[in-house]
């Protein structure tokens, strides 16, 4: 290549340069309002109202939104499921054949179609006998419960008897130290007439009323110590009888619980009687029809035998991957949203099966959501589901306030003299009715709608 057409080789590139730098520097002018009509210096002239109101505005908002984690699936049509005895009984009665259309609990709460029926006189009986003994633990509550207040009331007089007998005591006490000392009086007094009458100074009729006056007096303390003694006695009975009061009380109070226990036992056994009596009756699991009836009005069926065969073409579910830290947080029969990214919507499913056991190679769970049959739900199709782990707050506005120049998104705000002026902002998920702003906005401001 010739020197000259090197040259012009390099002046092409500098001035392709050029010109691509010309063109972004137009650009960056013509976003910040250069190219746009100056207003000389002066008293801001007013906006005419006509040209205010002919902008149509929306106010950013703060709004909450649920904080949703999702968890990719793919959609499967689930094409048969085997309906199974879930006890041993005899087939009494087929209310379905070949062919029938049933209908699941997931379209009509509680009015799934009945596929047959089992033997339950043997259940009814348990069931039965479990009330017999629920109604007698009820009736020995009862009982338990009037014996601990009559046990109750019994102590309750136990322990007036002690106070009143303690009050007794008190008494006989006061008593003994009053006979004690008359007892006392009148022996002295003997003494000294004794004295008198040895010196004549009385006669021998004096002396004899006061060796009278101390016998009766000792007679008064005899009688005094032994009513003091008396009840003490009665005292001591009392504070027995109180004793055993409260043991009777405790022993009332130890058998309630003991009957309380045994009555959960028996509620229990009621329930678990009355959830095997619903198992008498086989119901359809879900929406579709009868393609095999693999049993006969008298077999003897057992716990896990199929009985029916339903195919349900129409009936889609998501089979999800979950992370296996968020597989506790799901519940069988839990009602989740599916986002189906073909479909550009979200529809509502419910959690059907959450399998035990998580693979150890990518920590995940298979959770099975059903959803309902559209015929829009094909298997294949990609679907999100949404676990809502909380809320968040975002500032928002309407989508199509926004304008997007290449990499850049732009809105314009009005500002204080209701003026709109271009500014980037930076934005974060979007919503059908809105998208988040993460910068650039504050609560309030007003941005322009095209």
């Amino acid at each position: 290549m010739s020197k000259g057409a090197r040259w012009l080789g390099m002046a092409w590139k500098v001035l392709g340069g050029v010109l691509v730098m010309a063109f972004l520097a137009g650009m960056m002018l013509w976003l910040a309002g250069t190219f746009r009509a100056k207003v000389a210096p002066g008293p801001p002239v007013p906006e005419p109202e006509a040209a205010k109101g002919a902008l149509a505005t929306a106010v950013v908002a703060r709004r909450t939104f649920p904080m949703v984690i999702e968890q990719v699936g793919t959609i499967q049509t689930q094409t048969e499921a085997q309906v199974a005895s879930r006890i041993m009984a005899q087939v009494r009665e087929i209310l379905v054949k070949e062919g029938d259309a049933v209908t699941g609990p997931l379209e009509r709460e509680g009015e799934a179609t009945v596929l047959a029926r089992l033997d339950d006189r043997e259940v009814q009986a348990k069931l039965r006998q479990a009330q017999s003994e629920a109604t007698a633990v009820e009736r020995g509550i009862e009982a338990a419960k009037a014996k601990l207040e009559a046990t109750r009331g019994e102590l309750d007089a136990a322990k007036a008897r002690v106070n009143a007998i303690r009050a007794s005591i008190e008494a006989a006490r006061a008593e003994v130290d009053a006979a004690r000392a008359r007892s006392e009086q009148a022996g002295a007094d003997f003494a000294r007439y004794e004295e008198l009458f040895r010196q004549k100074a009385i006669t021998a009729q004096q002396l004899d009323n006061a060796k009278a006056g101390k016998s009766v007096a000792e007679a008064g303390l005899r009688a005094a110590t032994q009513q003091l003694e008396n009840a003490r006695a009665q005292l001591a009975v009392a504070e027995a009888q109180v004793r055993t009061g409260a043991q009777g009380v405790e022993a009332a109070r130890r058998e309630i619980e003991r009957l309380e226990a045994q009555r959960e036992t028996a509620q229990g056994a009621v329930a678990e009687a009355n959830v095997m009596l619903s198992y008498t009756v086989i119901r359809a699991p879900l929406t579709g029809r009868v393609v095999r009836k693999k049993v006969e009005v008298g077999n003897m069926v057992g716990p896990g035998q199929p009985l029916f065969v339903l195919e349900t073409p129409s009936r889609p579910e998501l089979h999800a991957v979950v992370s296996e830290s968020l597989a506790p947080r799901l519940r069988v029969d839990e009602a989740l949203e599916v986002r189906v990214d073909a479909l550009k919507r979200t529809v509502q499913g419910r959690v059907r099966e959450i399998l035990p056991q998580a693979d150890p190679a990518t920590r995940t769970v298979l959770v099975k959501v059903s959803l309902p049959p559209q015929p829009e739900l094909v298997s294949g199709l990609f679907g999100r589901l949404r676990i809502v782990m909380g809320s968040y707050e975002a500032l928002v506005i309407p989508p199509k306030a926004v304008r997007r120049v290449g990499q850049l998104t732009l809105v314009d705000v009005l500002d204080a003299e209701g003026k709109a002026r271009r500014r980037f902002v930076t934005l974060g998920h979007a919503h059908e009715d809105a998208v988040e702003v993460a910068s650039g906005l504050e609560e309030g401001e007003r941005v322009v709608l095209p």
